[in-house]
């Protein structure tokens, strides 16, 4: 099996990076499977060690990590103006924290309101792609300054 090369401007970021990339963040995406198809949730989430923490409800992402499922996080990160981002991907278990493991500092949910229980994702492998910014594109690129661009016309 091969793995994609990066080109062009893509680089790989070594799994320090993609952890500190993680913890500048505070919202991701969990994907786990789900009857009848797989899911994919936005989520608040915190690392703590390397470990995902989240907190949830009951549901389908409760369900998955009491089966201990085999789960996906993305985060990702972009400036539309420099024409740059990242990317990082985590592939692990879910599984619910024991109460008496539970930490002080606990993800916020961002709807508000409390959650009975803390997720946990453990990181199996941890990917990371990065684009820098493109000078050549910020150099040449016009910014529209009226709100209809129409100083771009002509």
């Amino acid at each position: 099996m091969s793995q994609d090369l990066p080109s062009g401007r893509l680089s790989v970021l070594d799994a320090r990076s993609c952890l500190q990339l993680l913890r500048t963040h505070s919202i991701g995406r969990l994907a786990f499977n789900s009857d009848p198809s797989p899911q994919v949730l936005p989520v608040n989430y915190l690392v703590d060690d390397e470990r995902i923490l989240i907190c949830s409800g009951p549901g389908a992402k409760h369900d998955a990590a009491l089966a201990r499922e085999p789960a996906t996080f993305q985060v990702d990160g972009h400036d539309t103006q420099r024409r740059s981002g990242w990317s990082v991907m985590v592939r692990g278990a879910l599984d619910i924290v024991p109460e008496g493991e539970i930490r002080a500092s606990l993800p916020q949910p961002l709807p508000g309101g409390t959650r009975e229980y803390l997720l946990r994702l453990s990181i199996y492998q941890i990917t990371g792609r990065r684009i820098p910014p493109d000078s050549s594109w910020i150099a040449s690129s016009q910014m529209w300054r009226d709100r209809d661009a129409s100083d771009l016309m002509g």
